[in-house]
């Protein structure tokens, strides 16, 4: 699939590893905002990193960070609605002041782009890494499913689950089309369809190097990063054994 898009870069901040907020523009014009993570450019192994519905694209800061330093290009982006991709038109702060109805028509407006915003992302990235590349994607709660998509349309070397709660036909997509893919798998035990999800996913998966990190308590998505010291780096060494 050929998708033209733009990149515009309008900071860098220089350590271990170069951050750069960049613009992509969708196909029907909206402006995305990402943040890059820049490895060297002989570097063919990259992450698309897609955050949960309750937060935006900084959760992944350090993870970007320690997969750059691992010579690994790292994106994470704001949804569409979300952080700094949120805009008079879409904004899920504002979905609040709607009626019922009025707020499912407007999430599902601004949702139904989301695969194809996504889709940039991942092109951003296959850019850097070139046609012979590696690249994964992990997905927190509400991204999960965008990984998903993505992973059933490109070339996805590994794909992961953070507090992702997936629904039946998108657990029959994954053993169907994802399930011979390395697969990460992340979920606190009282997070109730999140964790019996991931248990699904976790009996269909077929790949040797799939790994599931349980965890007790009801902690869903990015607060499991600060409650375990340890789970930054066990992202990043996992994704680096996939597509280094």
């Amino acid at each position: 699939m050929n998708i033209i898009h733009s990149l515009a870069i309008t900071s860098i901040l220089t350590s271990t590893s170069a951050l750069a907020n960049i613009n992509l523009t969708a196909k029907d014009g909206f402006t995305l905002k990402g943040q890059y993570f820049s490895a060297p450019s002989s570097s063919d192994s990259a992450v698309l990193m897609l955050h949960q519905c309750n937060y935006n694209q900084t959760m992944y800061k350090n993870i970007g960070k320690q997969l750059a330093s691992n010579r690994i290009h790292a994106l994470s982006i704001d949804f569409r609605g979300f952080g700094d991709s949120a805009t008079t038109q879409y904004d899920v702060r504002t979905l609040s002041q709607l009626s019922t109805e009025q707020r499912r028509k407007a999430w599902q407006d601004m949702t139904a782009h989301w695969p194809s915003d996504v889709q940039i992302a991942y092109q951003f990235l296959k850019d850097k890494v070139g046609a012979q590349g590696k690249i994964g994607v992990i997905g927190a709660s509400c991204g999960g499913s965008q990984a998903i998509e993505l992973a059933l349309n490109n070339q996805i070397a590994a794909i992961g689950f953070f507090s992702s709660a997936q629904n039946d036909k998108n657990i029959e997509k994954y053993t169907n089309s994802l399930s011979g893919k390395p697969t990460l798998i992340i979920a606190a035990e009282e997070d109730g369809r999140t964790y019996t999800s991931a248990q699904a996913l976790f009996i269909e998966a077929k790949h040797s190097n799939s790994k599931f990190l349980a965890y007790k308590g009801k902690d869903h998505g990015y607060p499991l990063l600060d409650k375990d010291s340890n789970l930054t780096p066990a992202i990043v060494t996992w994704f680096s054994h996939q597509i280094n």
